[in-house]
């Protein structure tokens, strides 16, 4: 079939807006448990309501949370962890409330009866989430973030994390208890199978939990731990990840260690490294629940590492002594939240032509079985642009990775000699990295003829510990040089048209996106999602999980801040942005508040730069309702097209 000719930019595409908002189906947190498994799904159709989800290989899933219950955390304000399985009893986490609900479900195949959820607790100063189930003790673990009384000032205001039990049965039903304070910041408590055993993961302000974070071991008693933990790992600029007892009883993790994140175990007396390799294995603990391995019912492990930016699963026959994974070929571009089934594993998974689903695969590599799809609309194979993985020469001379997607389409062609539009995306983070596999977002752009350059700037993850401590005191400069980069080199490669290169993200992205605006005459126009504009004014109401963020990504401290913040605000380069900018903002965001793109906003208009603000009700750090995406996506597609016209 011989293609139409059309400006790259401008080709006729059945890739709606609203096509992206009705297959935006975010999933959450995955759990296996017995032969089901369950996750959480945010669909846009429903304002972004987080339904519980079950489901098995040879049978339809099926919806365990009805309207107007939400299964959503609201922790550390990114959430996760939302909901645990215990036997036949579901706990999670409400959203409208924070409170605990649970309810009991029927493990049979086919089972429809579901019973009405039953509040366990009733504390309006409480979030909870990151569950563990205590049988030995019957109670339920949880991290809970309790609200301050309002007295006091600075740091005073921040809310007390710490890890506490729930009664579960008789006068102790819904009764919080705390068995671990004192730190910052908890995650992962996980209980030893017998009960006699307690463990998690804790971090203090200035720090993430990537950068310094320490796993802690404590026996458990009727009333609490029994004795004084100990801790194991971790700590002194090392980061440990996703513990989980072992079905032998010891203690796995995730270490950074050796400057990679492998996995370690500890046998009660004793760490070692169990598999030694320079790829990462760990991820950046935005979220509660993240797991990138897992130990099957069978015995083996199954790790899903990054090596350059590519994902790798690898099988270690634990239960037969094998000491060395091998690496399984699953064809997918992305494995995340690795869960055991019987003889394999179920994860998040992606591949270039299929968007993100739940997937049940075995270790050897044998059959693999969707057990939901994100998406139930299909694109043709000549509409699906895939990615490839690019190296590039950054700032300083340093290895920066990306992964480039061409236009694709089966009906359209640009002319002869015409270089496409491209769009180089800035994801957040930082210490993020950028998505793998089918995008519709992605999808959107490259069938009407944009190329799109999905950045993973110095800084990101799944590249080792030395790639993202690049980062350190070099936020708003090295990332954005690696921008700038990054669109020299599309251009000098011959896969962007030097005039129509454009720059687009969110939350730190947004920020990527202000100054590389402001460090180079190089970009057409940029779109900026709940940006920054401003480091003082984000470092006096930022939430208390980033409270100390900046100055690691900075380089400075409590007493010797403003100047630096102040130099490395967008807000002060705003004489050296020209290009036209489009701006969107959730006026619920506590993360990024709307003032930050007012600011910028109302800057640039007085200056007399083109720029367009959208402002949304009801919409967060992250924009969930379909109705916001469609809008947003078609703003901005609007609004390139009026640069390029002119």
């Amino acid at each position: 079939m011989v293609k139409e000719i059309a400006p790259y930019g401008f080709w006729p595409s059945g890739i709606s807006a609203g096509l992206v908002a009705g297959q935006s189906v975010r999933f959450g947190f995955l759990q296996s448990s017995g032969d089901w498994i369950y996750w959480t799904e945010s669909r846009p159709e429903e304002a972004g309501r987080a339904v519980l989800m079950r489901g098995r290989p040879g049978h339809e899933p099926q919806e365990l949370l009805a309207a107007p219950y939400s299964a959503r955390s609201k922790v550390h304000e990114y959430g996760g962890g939302e909901f645990l399985v215990a036997g036949d009893r579901v706990f999670f986490s409400n959203d409208a409330d924070q409170d605990v609900y649970t309810f009991r479900i029927d493990q049979a195949a086919g089972a429809d009866t579901i019973e009405a959820p039953e509040r366990l607790t009733a504390a309006p100063d409480m979030r909870f989430a990151d569950f563990a189930h205590d049988p030995a003790h019957d109670r339920l673990i949880a991290v809970c973030e309790r609200a301050r009384d309002g007295s006091g000032d600075g740091d005073h205001q921040y809310p007390e994390n710490m890890i506490v039990s729930i009664g579960l049965e008789g006068d102790r039903f819904g009764h919080v208890e705390v068995l671990v304070r004192g730190r910052d910041f908890y995650a992962c408590p996980r209980v030893r199978q017998d009960g006699t055993m307690i463990c998690w993961v804790a971090w203090d302000l200035p720090d993430m939990p990537w950068e310094q974070a320490s796993l802690h071991v404590g026996g458990l008693g009727d009333d609490g731990l029994a004795g004084a933990p100990e801790r194991i790992a971790g700590g002194d600029g090392v980061s440990v990840f996703q513990p989980e007892w072992s079905r032998k009883g010891d203690l796995l993790f995730i270490s950074d260690a050796s400057g990679w994140g492998n996995l370690y175990k500890w046998d009660g007396a004793k760490v070692e490294r169990v598999v030694s390799m320079e790829a990462e294995c760990g991820r950046p603990h935005w979220v509660f629940g993240m797991r990138s391995y897992a130990e099957s019912q069978s015995g083996n492990l199954g790790i899903a590492a990054l090596e350059e930016g590519e994902v790798r699963f690898m099988v270690l026959d634990r239960a037969g002594g094998v000491t060395t994974p091998r690496a399984i070929e699953t064809g997918f571009t992305s494995i995340e939240n690795v869960n055991p089934t019987k003889d394999g594993f179920v994860a998040q998974v992606t591949t270039a032509e299929m968007p993100a689903a739940i997937a049940v695969f075995d270790g050897p590599g044998g059959a693999t079985e969707i057990i939901r799809q994100s998406a139930d609309v299909a694109l043709e194979g000549a509409d699906i642009s895939v990615a490839k993985v690019i190296g590039f020469e950054g700032d300083g001379g340093d290895l920066v990775y990306g992964q480039y997607y061409p236009p694709a389409s089966k009906d359209w062609s640009g002319p002869d000699g015409e270089l496409p539009p491209v769009i180089v995306m800035v994801h957040g983070g930082p210490s993020g990295m950028a998505q793998r596999g089918f995008q519709w977002k992605v999808q959107y752009w490259t069938n009407r003829g944009f190329g799109v350059f999905d950045l993973d700037y110095s800084g990101s993850t799944g590249y080792g510990r030395a790639y993202r401590k690049r980062l350190d005191g070099q936020w708003g400069v090295r990332d954005v040089a690696d921008v700038v980069a990054a669109g020299r080199y599309l251009a000098g490669a011959g896969l962007a048209d030097p005039g129509r290169l454009l720059v687009s993200g969110g939350s730190a992205g947004g920020y990527g996106v202000l100054m590389a605006l402001a460090a180079a005459d190089l970009f057409a126009a940029g779109a900026c999602y709940y940006g920054i504009s401003d480091l003082v004014q984000l470092l006096k109401f930022t939430h208390k999980f980033e409270g100390g963020y900046l100055f690691g990504l900075t380089g400075t401290g409590p007493d010797d801040f403003e100047t630096v913040l102040r130099a490395r605000s967008p807000l002060s380069h705003i004489d050296r942005m020209t290009s036209p900018l489009i701006v969107f903002q959730g006026l619920d965001d506590k993360v990024v508040p709307p003032e930050q793109s007012r600011m910028i906003v109302d800057g640039l208009k007085a200056r007399g730069v083109a720029v367009e603000y959208h402002e949304f009700e009801g919409e967060g750090h992250g924009f969930r309702k379909g109705a916001t995406i469609k809008a947003a996506l078609e703003a901005e597609a609007a609004f390139y097209r009026r640069v390029f016209e002119g």
